[in-house]
């Protein structure tokens, strides 16, 4: 009985003071998130050394969206690698799940936000409430139609990330982000689910999607690098608004798989990670080119 009520007055002061008690534990959890009348899950990973990092200053959060037919649990596999990289450079990673059978994430193809977009930011919020995180190192990722959904995710919530790190996706609208969004993008061009020069949906195809986001942030023109003996092709554009970069991967004879190395592609998780880590949002400078876009667009209409 003493135990019992030791372990009662610790959770009510735990509740009392807004901590969940689940909410530090390390590794990998199994939650929920009630979302539009809807239960979501998600895997939460919490590294290792969590605690250690939070106390020196708030962590970076990556949000991982799988690809069709997948969830939170194959997004999180070795396959990809973000739990173990989270480990080792101590940031939080979330894996959620679509809904659907199968499962697939629903973008913004109008311009709106759909249920998913919402549970995505309301799991953001979630996150930032619960754990350390810096709300200017907030980064989302995603393969296929997780990377679909990234572009999405910008154009309708670009206040709730700093950059996008889609895989294998489209920009689904010309949608433009409320302020600006990195972008780093991976495409094989022999891909045959999600065609890189030529997109079924109607959509701007692989390389129009970076372009695209390059103009949104008011990127310089593009320069191009050949890597792995000419056998991929990285396109950047520089000096966006508030420091922001768009770079383009195009990988000769990949597929629609996600990058994984060797001699004749890239490694897109160390590649992801590192520009991430390169490109957190700039607040102040944000806000003045969000303004400053406003202010344009003010002007053009009264002429």
């Amino acid at each position: 009985m003493h135990l019992r009520t030791s372990l009662f007055f610790l959770l009510a002061a735990a509740l009392a003071l807004g901590a969940p008690v689940h909410a530090q534990k390390q590794g990998t959890t199994s939650r929920t998130l009630e979302s539009s009348g809807e239960q979501r899950e998600f895997l939460l990973h919490i590294p290792r050394r969590y605690k250690q990092a939070a106390k020196k200053a708030p962590v970076p959060l990556v949000v991982m969206l799988h690809g069709r037919t997948g969830s939170g649990r194959v997004a999180s596999s070795p396959y990809y690698g973000w739990k173990q990289l989270a480990d080792k450079e101590d940031f939080v990673v979330v894996f959620p799940t679509a809904l659907g059978k199968p499962t697939s994430w629903k973008g913004a193809w109008r311009g709106k936000p759909t249920e998913d977009s919402v549970f995505l930011a309301e799991l953001i919020d979630l996150l930032q409430d619960e754990l350390k995180i810096d709300p200017d190192r907030v980064f989302m990722t995603g393969h296929s139609s997780g990377g679909f959904m990234s572009f999405s995710f910008a154009a309708t919530h670009g206040d709730k990330v700093a950059a996008i790190a889609p895989v294998a996706g489209l920009a689904v609208s010309r949608g433009k982000p409320a302020m600006p969004v990195s972008l780093i993008s991976f495409h094989g061009m022999e891909d045959d689910v999600v065609p890189y020069d030529k997109s079924p949906w109607g959509t701007p195809n692989a390389p129009e999607s970076a372009a695209l986001f390059a103009k949104h942030n008011a990127c310089g023109p593009v320069a191009r690098t050949e890597l792995k003996k000419g056998l991929v092709h990285l396109d950047l554009w520089e000096d966006g608004d508030a420091g922001t970069e768009v770079a383009l991967y195009s990988i000769e004879g990949g597929g629609h798989g996600w990058p994984r190395g060797g001699r004749k592609s890239v490694a897109a998780t160390a590649l992801i990670w590192e520009f991430f880590k390169a490109h957190p949002r700039k607040r102040a400078a944000a806000g003045e080119a969000a303004s400053s876009g406003r202010s344009k667009k003010a002007k053009s209409r009264k002429n």
